[in-house]
């Protein structure tokens, strides 16, 4: 089991450095590596589903990153409109403040 790990972060720390090519093949070798640990023979259903099943899981993780990324951002676009919003009212207010004199 901690080899398992071992490799694990090593390839985590190895998918960088990888081509999107490379990764795919990286992929496709962990992909099979975990089918074959569940037991699924090469060539058989059981093994096309674990297949499919490990690659609609890396599917659905990038999306989530993905959506994540959205959010993070949308985020802080909303807090520098905040921002800006409640500058602009200070310096409605006082002018002669030193963030209004740009």
């Amino acid at each position: 089991m901690t080899s398992l790990g071992l490799a694990a972060l090593l390839g985590l720390g190895l998918a960088g450095c990888l081509s999107g090519a490379e990764q795919g093949q990286v992929n496709l070798q962990n992909d099979a590596n975990t089918c074959a640990n569940f037991g699924a023979r090469y060539g058989s259903p059981a093994y096309s589903d674990c297949m499919l099943a490990q690659q609609r899981r890396r599917d659905l993780k990038q999306i989530e990153d993905l959506e994540k990324t959205r959010l993070t951002s949308q985020i802080a676009r909303d807090a520098q409109i905040m921002t800006d919003r409640a500058r602009k009212q200070r310096c409605d207010r006082d002018p002669n403040r030193r963030e209004c004199k740009r």
